[in-house]
C-alpha cells in the first residue's frame, strides 16, 4: 500500500508540473525565502511550512492518510492549492513592493508573465472544445441523453455522469462519478465480469446502462443473460434497457 501511495504521489507530482516550468518557480521561491528572508515568522509559515507540506505529501506513511481522509481525487490538489499559491503570491508581492514607479510596473508584468508561462495552457484544443448545442455540454452527453427517456434511473459511465442531468434534471442515477463500490469498482476495470455486475445492477434498480463502446467490447460474458438488452448506441456510446423496467416493452 505504502508503494502505491509513493507511485501515486510521484505520478501526481509529474502530471501537476508537466508541460511548463512551474517547479522551477517553486524552486526560485523556496531559494529566495530562504537566503533574503529576514522576519523568522514569515520564514517559517512561507518557506518551513511549505517544505513541511511536500514532506507529507511524499512521505507514504503521511500520504496514506492524507488519501483515507481526502480520498486520492483530493490528495494530490495538496500539491498544488496549499505550497503553491500562498508561496508564490507572497514572494511576488514581496519583490514587487521594493521597487517604485515605472520599475514596480515592469516587475509586476514581468512576474505575472512568469507565472502565466510557468505552467501549462488549458484554453488549447487538448482541453476544451467548441461547443455545437446551446446546452454548453459536450456534444455526445446530450446525444446520450437524448435517447434516455424522461424520469428514467441510470447507471452511467464517467464522461456521462456530470452532464447527463444539466440536460434533463428528470434522469436519476443510480451513483455519482465519485461513487467507489463494488459496481464501479468492477466497471472500472478492462474487462468487466458480467457475472458480477449484472446482479449489482439489478440491485440498483436502473432502468438503463449506458457505457462506452470500449468498455462494452472487453465486457466478459452476455448482456441478456442478466437482464438487460440493446437500446440505443453509436461509435462512443452503447444504451442497454433492464427487463425489469416499466420502459421495457419486449426485446428490440
Amino acid at each position: 500500500m505504502l508503494k502505491e501511495i509513493w507511485t501515486l504521489a510521484v505520478t501526481d507530482f509529474k502530471a501537476t508540473f508537466e508541460g511548463g516550468y512551474l517547479y522551477l518557480l517553486l524552486l526560485a521561491c523556496l531559494i529566495y525565502l530562504f537566503i533574503k528572508e529576514k522576519n523568522a515568522s514569515r520564514k517559517t509559515i512561507f518557506l518551513w511550512t511549505t517544505l513541511f507540506t511536500l514532506f507529507l505529501y511524499f512521505c507514504p506513511l503521511s500520504g496514506k492518510i492524507l488519501v483515507e481522509c481526502l480520498g486520492d481525487n483530493v490528495y494530490f490538489r495538496v500539491l498544488w492549492l496549499i505550497p503553491l499559491i500562498p508561496l508564490t503570491c507572497y514572494v511576488m508581492t514581496t519583490l514587487v513592493s521594493k521597487l517604485q514607479g515605472v520599475k514596480r510596473f515592469a516587475a509586476f508584468c514581468v512576474l505575472v508573465l512568469c507565472i502565466m508561462g510557468s505552467g501549462s495552457y488549458m484554453l488549447t484544443g487538448q482541453h476544451f472544445h467548441e461547443v455545437t448545442n446551446p446546452y454548453k455540454l459536450t456534444q455526445e452527453s446530450v446525444d446520450t441523453a437524448q435517447w434516455i427517456p424522461d424520469g428514467a434511473h441510470v447507471v452511467g459511465v464517467g464522461w456521462l455522469l456530470p452532464f447527463i442531468r444539466q440536460y434533463n434534471p428528470t434522469i436519476t442515477l443510480a451513483y455519482d462519478r465519485y461513487y467507489q463500490g463494488p459496481l464501479a469498482l468492477e466497471l472500472s476495470k478492462p474487462n468487466p465480469d458480467l457475472a458480477v455486475c449484472g446482479p449489482l445492477l439489478q440491485e440498483t434498480g436502473c432502468d438503463f446502462v449506458a457505457i462506452g463502446q470500449d468498455l462494452n467490447s472487453g465486457v466478459l460474458g452476455n448482456w441478456n443473460d442478466y437482464g438487460f438488452h440493446f437500446y440505443r448506441g453509436d461509435n462512443r456510446c452503447i444504451i442497454f434497457i433492464n427487463e425489469n423496467s416499466s420502459f421495457y416493452s419486449g426485446e428490440p
